[in-house]
């Protein structure tokens, strides 16, 4: 797994930086939990439960994960004692980085009923 930008895809790339640049503008600092993952990587998150796509858009480097960083210091990447609200009630810092996000024309993962997946942004 990576947390690198550089190692994004140079389509999404630029969106990634700027979903970035823009939740810390507006006073939220992220940590970047996940960029690019391994097929073994993925395969382990499938089993895990983590995923339930078989082919995850971090495979192509087209999804970024991230966190505001006060939930990943208290929380680490253990997304299962986030508390992000849930689809439709969606908690604060998370609904104005979902709607960052979908400004950019990126998909989000609060917006996901199953997995629920509010701090996942795709191209």
């Amino acid at each position: 797994m990576s947390r690198k930008l550089d190692d994004l895809n140079p389509a999404f790339r630029p969106k990634a930086v700027e979903l970035v640049a823009r939740c810390i503008e507006a006073g939220i600092p992220v940590m970047i939990v996940d960029t690019i993952r391994t097929p073994e990587e993925h395969a382990a998150n499938l089993v895990s439960g983590t995923s339930k796509t078989k082919h995850s858009k971090h495979l192509d480097g087209l999804a970024i994960d991230i966190a505001p960083y006060e939930t990943w210091q208290a929380h680490g990447p253990d997304k299962l004692n986030w508390d992000a609200g849930k689809p439709g009630a969606v908690k604060e810092p998370w609904g104005t980085m979902g709607r960052i996000g979908e400004g950019l024309g990126l998909r989000w993962g609060g917006r996901w009923r199953d997995p629920f997946d509010p701090g996942h942004f795709e191209l």
